[in-house]
């Protein structure tokens, strides 16, 4: 059964699941330099987090039965591709412990919602991935060309962003609009949030468990594990991102979807590289006006249907 919900509140928790995007970032990061190792951080956090999502499999017969129907119909009635979303969410995380440490949270978060967007007016215009079409108006292309001004603004963006470390956040933001549309699909064939969401972090681990064991072969745990328990917070905030970005993506659209997730995940940056950065930053008054532009420009998008 679809849940439906209330217009305002579904956009009112995409920008929450935004925020929650740039704190599983700083989270994530922060565990990549405890570890000294980005790509196992990732897989930390990705293995906690499909631990967590599997919980509630054990409480709900119901939710299993539908896991084994699921199951049983991949590559038959449920096709294969509807399971893939997690490998974009698996390349996104790899990106937070590799790339979000060395050039910061805000500008990390510019790249990634940068390719979000592009990703987003893609899916939207042409209704891709089952989705509905949905008209692309000359106040939501307007809205959408302001808020990615404000990001370049508020990120304050310098000589770094022309290297070609920034085209793989983008990579991850592009793969992340995709991510969103093929998770809201699983969710409406399954008739399960929880199957979607568990499905993308199976996937989205195993991704990330080859990748680690092809490049770097098994981890060095001799120096032991980080003893801060809000760095392995990141696989909770990110089951908590995905489970909200799937059931508000169909009511919404991907492009409004990804609209409030870029304004959640500024103002969040924005804050967190403030309070607890986790490399320098350099912020000014374009820094402020960026963060407003992305607010006025998010709203244009989400409130034109």
């Amino acid at each position: 059964m679809q849940l439906t919900m209330p217009r305002p509140l579904a956009i009112s928790l995409s920008v929450i699941a935004g925020a929650l995007i740039a704190v599983q970032s700083q989270v994530n990061g922060e565990l990549a330099i405890a570890l000294q190792d980005g790509l196992f951080a990732a897989l930390v956090s990705f293995g906690i987090g499909t631990v967590l999502v599997a919980i509630p499999f054990f409480v709900s017969r119901s939710e299993r039965s539908k896991l084994l129907v699921s199951t049983k119909a991949l590559g038959r009635q449920l096709p294969i591709w509807m399971t893939l979303g997690g490998f974009f969410g698996g390349f996104f995380v790899m990106m937070q412990g590799l790339v979000a440490p060395v050039i910061g949270v805000t500008l990390f978060t510019l790249a990634i919602v940068s390719g979000q967007a592009a990703a987003a007016l893609m899916v939207d215009s042409f209704g891709m991935l089952g989705l509905a079409k949905r008209k692309l108006s000359l106040a939501r292309l307007a809205g959408a060309g302001i808020a990615i001004i404000g990001l370049v603004l508020s990120s304050g963006l310098g000589i770094q962003a022309v290297s070609g470390l920034i085209v793989l956040p983008f990579l991850a933001g592009f793969g992340s609009g995709f991510q969103q549309a093929i998770n809201g699909r699983l969710a409406t064939k399954t008739d399960s949030v929880l199957i979607s969401t568990f499905l993308n972090f199976v996937t989205g681990t195993a991704l990330i468990a080859v990748v680690l064991l092809v490049f770097e072969g098994v981890p060095d745990l001799s120096n032991g594990w980080p003893t801060n328990p809000v760095l392995y917070l990141g696989g909770l905030v990110g089951g908590i991102f995905i489970f909200i970005q799937v059931m508000v993506v169909r009511q919404i659209g991907v492009l409004a979807l990804g609209l409030s997730l870029l304004l959640g995940q500024v103002v969040a940056s924005l804050v967190l590289d403030l309070v607890a950065p986790i490399t320098e930053s350099n912020f000014g008054p374009l820094t402020y006006l960026g963060a407003v532009l992305v607010v006025f420009g998010a709203s244009m998008v989400v409130i034109k249907r």
